[in-house]
């Protein structure tokens, strides 16, 4: 029980502190504090009607590799259509593709995109954060997107009211000394980030476990 009660006290103050302690998942316990016991309801209920896609956009070039890019929406899009959220959704090399060859053309909205793969709908996340050491000294793998859905039949975004997009910010519980040391653990790690990062994404449109979240804050 003593042993209990000191791993909750030192789990608190690890979440004081944002420092994790040994053992600690700290990532969850503050998701916890943020959404309460029980499910973290969706930000947003899809229509299952409407032909869908996931577009990650990274123009600030957070992301050193497009297959990463291509991980995050395809992981998405895998678990949008097993949790039966979706049921008619386009493979997102497609729409990544398309964006790709712009530079040979002219520019197109993401509606134009989206339209292009044939779908109704595009869940457009743009890419702020893809880091594994945020500041000198510090491993704190974590993703941040602005999220917004577009109709592409009219051009209009349907969700959020924020035209900046709803922010979603992912990270990787770590313990101390688990920072790749070199290049093959480093691709690994931004791997498992860019999944955990598509599981996220997914996770703002469907009913879940506050236990299941990988959602930081928002």
């Amino acid at each position: 029980m003593r042993r209990t009660i000191n791993a909750l006290l030192l789990c608190t103050l690890a979440l004081l502190t944002l420092i994790p302690a040994p053992g600690c998942n700290v990532v969850t316990p503050v998701a916890y504090a943020i959404h309460g016991p029980g499910k973290v309801e969706p930000q947003f209920t899809l229509d299952e009607t409407m032909k869908t896609v996931v577009f990650v956009d990274d123009p600030s070039s957070r992301i050193t590799q497009r297959r990463l890019r291509y991980a995050i929406a395809k992981k998405a899009t895998d678990e949008l259509l097993e949790k039966r959220i979706l049921v008619d959704m386009e493979d997102p090399r497609g729409i990544l593709t398309a964006a790709t060859n712009e530079q040979y053309g002219k520019q197109m909205s993401i509606e134009e995109l989206g339209r292009s793969v044939g779908a109704d709908l595009v869940i457009y996340a743009v890419v702020t954060d893809f880091s594994l050491t945020p500041e000198v000294g510090a491993y704190l793998p974590k993703a941040i997107m602005r999220v917004k859905l577009i109709d592409t039949r009219d051009g209009k975004r349907i969700w959020p009211p924020d035209e900046r997009g709803h922010v979603m910010n992912v990270q990787m519980p770590q313990r101390p000394g688990t920072a790749p040391t070199n290049t093959g653990d480093r691709v690994e790690v931004e791997q498992q980030l860019a999944t955990r990062a598509g599981l996220g994404l997914a996770q703002l449109f469907y009913k879940h476990e506050i236990t299941e979240t990988v959602l930081f804050g928002r």
